[in-house]
C-alpha cells in the first residue's frame, strides 16, 4: 500500500547523548508530534549518571510528544565509527522503517556527535528515506567549518516546549550554567529572524529520497501535544566544567 502524503510517518531523531536532540531540534520534534507523526528519540550512549539522565530524557520526551526513548546497547567506550555502532543503528532503522532521520551535524566539534552521523550515513546507504542534520550542540567548540542552513523550520509555537525539554535535564543545567537554555533560545531566535518568524531551527540535508512535506496535515488551531512546564528559575546554580 502506498503511503499518502498526509499519513502519520515514523521519524527517528538521533543524539549521541541525552539532551542532544532537545538542544538541536526539540521545536521541530514537538511540531512533528503535533502533526501526528510517530517520533522516536534514539540515544547512542549515556556516559554517566545513567538512571538519572535516562529519567531526564524521558521527561523531556513527554514534554515533546516523543513516543519512545531508545538507548542503543553501547557503552561510551564502544561508541565510534565502527561496526558495533553501525550495526546497532542498522537494527533500529530496520525495525522502524523511518520516513525521515535526523542526526548531528557531521562537522560538530564533539567526536561522539560526528561518529554517530558517520555511522548513520553508512547505515542509510541502502535505504530510501530523507536524512537531515541539526546544528552543533550547545555548548560546543569552535570548528573551521560553517553550517549551511538549507532547511529551516518555524518553531515559534513550540519554543516554550523546547526550553522546557532542555530544562528537564536538570543535571546538565547544574553543569552548564543558567545561561545554557538562553543560548539555545537565542540561536532559535536568530534562525527565526532569517525566515521572518519568531523562532526557527535549521538543518543541513544529507539525502532527500521522498516527500519532504512533513507538516502537510498540520492543524494550526490545535494546542501543542503536551503542556509545557513554566520555565524554572535556575539563577544561582553554579556552572561546572563539562565532564
Amino acid at each position: 500500500m502506498t503511503e499518502s502524503k498526509d499519513s502519520p510517518k515514523n521519524i527517528l531523531v538521533f543524539g549521541a547523548h541525552p539532551d542532544d536532540v532537545e538542544i538541536g531540534m526539540a521545536g521541530t520534534v514537538c511540531r512533528l508530534a503535533a502533526c501526528g507523526h510517530h517520533v522516536y528519540s534514539v540515544i547512542a550512549t549515556i556516559p554517566d549518571e545513567r538512571e538519572m539522565r535516562l529519567r531526564e530524557a524521558r521527561e523531556a520526551a513527554r514534554i515533546l510528544g516523543i513516543k519512545e526513548v531508545i538507548v542503543l546497547p553501547l557503552r561510551a567506550s564502544q561508541l565510534g565509527y565502527n561496526r558495533s555502532t553501525i550495526g546497532a543503528i542498522d537494527l533500529v532503522i530496520r525495525q522502524f522503517a523511518p520516513h525521515s532521520v535526523f542526526t548531528h551535524w557531521n562537522e560538530d566539534s564533539h567526536q561522539d556527535h560526528v561518529n554517530v552521523t558517520r555511522c548513520i550515513i553508512a547505515a542509510t546507504r541502502k535505504n530510501s528515506f530523507n536524512v537531515y542534520m541539526y546544528e552543533q550542540t550547545i555548548p560546543g567548540g569552535i570548528t573551521p567549518a560553517g553550517f549551511r542552513a538549507q532547511y529551516l523550520v518555524d518553531i515559534s509555537r513550540f519554543i516554550d516546549h523546547k526550553v522546557a525539554s532542555i530544562e528537564a535535564h536538570a543535571s546538565q543545567i547544574r553543569r552548564n550554567g543558567e545561561w545554557w537554555s538562553e543560548g539555545v533560545r537565542g540561536r532559535a531566535m536568530y534562525r527565526g529572524y532569517q525566515i521572518r518568524t519568531r523562532y526557527a531551527e535549521a538543518f543541513e540535508i544529507i539525502k532527500i529520497n521522498g516527500d519532504t512535506n512533513l507538516f502537510a496535515n498540520e492543524d494550526h488551531t490545535a494546542a501543542p501535544v503536551a503542556e509545557a512546564a513554566a520555565p524554572r528559575a535556575v539563577l544561582g546554580l553554579a556552572a561546572q566544567p563539562p565532564a
